[in-house]
């Protein structure tokens, strides 16, 4: 895992994704990050596919005002152009986060970690912004 720490933008696979939306790209970026998460629920999430979907959710909840303190130039300036966020994307994000804290191979990395609390605490964070 390329984590350099457990803040949601804290890991290589998820600052790749947020160039996609410094590009203008967001709303299909963001459902394409969150959609597999939530509807595979017959397989084991990848820790990558994780990441991405995580950072995702915090761009959903940044757009819908309940923004993360660390979030990268990129998401900021992505929620300055004052996207439309449909109750669909929320929804999407919510069951991902949720699906991820409960079980997924990044949250068995973190469990792994000595940093589990605080990753399980940004996850806490992220879905209580996210509604």
């Amino acid at each position: 895992m390329g984590a350099w720490g457990a803040g949601s933008f804290e890991n290589d696979d998820a600052m790749d994704r947020v160039i996609g939306l410094a590009e203008g790209s967001g709303d299909a970026v963001l459902r394409d990050a969150l959609t597999p998460i939530t509807t595979t629920h017959d397989r084991y999430l990848e820790g990558p596919d994780c990441s991405i979907a995580v950072a995702a959710a915090e761009a959903v909840a940044a757009a819908r005002g309940h923004a993360n303190a660390s979030l990268p130039d990129e998401v900021v300036e992505w929620v300055r152009k004052k996207p439309e966020v449909t109750g669909e994307l929320v929804a999407l994000a919510r069951s991902a986060v949720d699906r991820i804290a409960a079980k997924s191979e990044l949250r068995d990395l973190w469990d792994e970690s000595d940093s589990a609390e605080t990753w399980r605490a940004a996850m806490t964070d992220l879905r209580a912004r996210l509604g």
